[in-house]
């Protein structure tokens, strides 16, 4: 079954097609059912240069980074929503010389975890905000 799936040329193609649009493998992964690393392998097998995480990262523009920490998101939660490591997304912030909120106002403006998840955690936000 493995080889059937890994040699059909149209789901090869729709996958190539998703991860040139711009989607991660992980992405792909949870559209497809099938784990990251099956992705990976049919992309590498079709000959696609994957992207590294640096690469990868540059796909989302610091004006969805500031956006989302503009409406009182951490690093953290940011990270967690877009698959990026916290500290890339500060050094980015340092980068652009975009000022980060002091410890109080973090606390004051932060959300609980239940709010995140309930307000952010879903696919519609997430798609409304990468756009």
């Amino acid at each position: 079954m493995y080889n059937k799936v890994m040699n059909s040329p149209f789901l090869n193609n729709t996958i190539v097609g998703l991860y040139n649009t711009g989607l991660s493998c992980a992405d792909i992964a949870e559209i497809d059912g099938r784990s990251e690393s099956t992705i990976r392998l049919i992309l590498q097998s079709s000959g696609i240069k994957l992207r590294s995480r640096s690469e990868a990262n540059k796909k989302i523009a610091d004006n969805t980074l500031i956006t989302l920490y503009n409406l009182g998101l951490s690093c953290s939660q940011i990270g967690t929503l877009l698959g990026i490591h916290p500290t890339t997304i500060i050094k980015r912030f340092k980068n652009i010389g975009f000022p980060m909120r002091s410890n109080r106002t973090a606390m004051a403006v932060s959300y609980s975890e239940r709010e995140f998840n309930e307000f952010f955690c879903n696919h519609n936000f997430t798609e409304m905000i990468i756009q």
